[in-house]
Parts: structure tokens; C-alpha cells; sequence
């Protein structure tokens, strides 16, 4: 039962309607697919128009395009935390719960608090759940409010 709940919470962290809430689309959010396209393709060393288009696919659960755009992205500007955020939750969404997918999320975190939530889930895919509370009160701490009762939630489980 522990387990089946525990696997509530992680699903929550990482659905595709969390994703959309994110906003790390602000400034397009009306923007098509072709639109996104079109805007890479003119700005070829543009990370924020891969960035873009890579949080379209994820929205679209379109997961492995949304890893390679991803990657293009940090290719271009390796300290983009959004880009990291992205690549990080789309591992986890993939079930790659990697050093990697776990990397990309704990740097993501400064800039984008809800990557401690991702992170958590990576942990507890990998059976660290010390490590996973730590990320939970992570988040916790940052002041974020959008996904506080669940990660309350979420703690209270990984405490049993």
C-alpha cells in the first residue's frame, strides 16, 4: 500500500499537467509547434528558442523530442537552468531515473525550485529515500507554494 501511494505522489510530480504549469513558456505561450520551429530555425544559436520548443514537445508529451531539443539547448548554453530543468524531467518522465536525470535537476534547482520535486522522484525511483526527503524539504524551504501540500504529503509518506 505504502509503495502504491508513494507511486501516486511520484506520478504527480511528473505529469504531464504539471509540466504545463511550470511557465517557463511566459513570454510564448500561444506560440504552435511550427511557430517554435520556425523561431529556432532563424536563430540557429538561440538556446531559449530550443528551450522553447523543447518545453512544446514535453507539454506534448512528445518525450524523446523533448530530450534532443533539450540537449541542443544546453549544447548551446550548458548553464541554461530551464534547459536543465526540461532535460532532468523528461529523463524521470522517460523512467530514466539517472545520475544523470538526478544531475540535471539539482542544478536546475536554484533557478527553478520545482526541480527538487523531480529530484525527489529520481531518489526514490533509486531507493534513496533519506536523500529524497532531503530534496522535499529542499523545496520546502525555497518558498515555493505551488506543489506544497503534496510535497507535505509526499514526506509524510516517505517518513513511514
Amino acid at each position: 500500500m505504502r509503495i502504491a501511494m508513494l507511486l501516486t505522489f511520484c506520478s504527480l510530480a511528473l505529469s504531464a499537467q504539471t509540466v504545463a504549469q511550470l511557465n517557463l513558456w511566459d513570454d510564448e505561450p500561444g506560440k504552435t509547434l511550427a511557430q517554435l520551429w520556425g523561431a529556432a530555425a532563424q536563430n540557429p544559436k538561440s538556446a531559449a528558442a530550443r528551450v522553447n520548443l523543447s518545453y512544446a514537445y514535453l507539454s506534448q508529451n512528445r518525450l524523446q523530442q523533448a530530450e534532443w531539443t533539450a540537449r541542443e539547448a544546453l549544447e548551446l548554453d550548458p548553464a541554461n537552468a530551464q534547459a536543465q530543468l526540461i532535460l532532468g524531467w523528461t529523463l524521470a518522465r522517460e523512467y530514466r531515473y539517472t545520475a544523470e536525470a538526478l544531475d540535471y535537476l539539482r542544478r536546475a534547482a536554484s533557478a527553478n525550485p520545482v526541480a527538487h520535486l523531480g529530484a525527489a522522484d529520481v531518489l526514490a525511483h533509486q531507493g534513496s529515500i533519506v536523500e529524497a526527503r532531503a530534496e522535499l524539504h529542499a523545496y520546502l524551504a525555497s518558498g515555493a507554494k505551488d506543489y506544497r501540500t503534496p510535497a507535505e504529503n509526499w514526506l509524510k509518506l516517505l517518513a513511514n
